[in-house]
């Protein structure tokens, strides 16, 4: 499947007009219409925006994988170094939300520890 017609289809999986989808990506109808006949190819910001809005990977778009969802935001493809896979495919649903919380928690804390990283070296600069 071409990168249009995946466009496509997430479009039409949730019922988004075109005019629509090519307001909130930030591209014209007509832009948005040759993507989706395969006529002409999103640039690499415009792939990263759709990526972004639809919650799946460039590389699933590109037709690298047909795992939909970036790997830190599934949990069930989470991966560490050395391509040893976590498989959590047996556990709970409600394990699996915790997991989710656990992992929103964990890039939470890196957010406030970048924060406050940043701030105390600017706090040293101006000391």
């Amino acid at each position: 499947m071409k990168i249009g017609d995946k466009i496509r289809q997430l479009r039409e999986e949730i019922d988004l007009e075109r005019t629509e989808l090519a307001k909130k990506i930030g591209v014209t109808y007509h832009a948005l219409a040759k993507y989706e006949t395969n006529e002409r190819q999103p640039d690499y910001e415009i792939l990263k925006v759709i990526a972004d809005f639809f919650n799946v990977s460039t590389d699933y778009l590109l037709g690298r994988t047909n795992v939909r969802t970036p790997v830190y935001d599934n949990p069930s493809t989470l991966t560490k170094k050395e391509n040893n896979s976590y498989n959590i495919d047996d556990l709970s649903p409600e394990s699996k939300k915790e997991l989710e919380k656990y992992i929103k928690l964990l890039k939470l804390k890196d957010e406030m520890d970048k924060t406050k990283d940043e701030t105390s070296s600017t706090l040293e600069k101006n000391a």
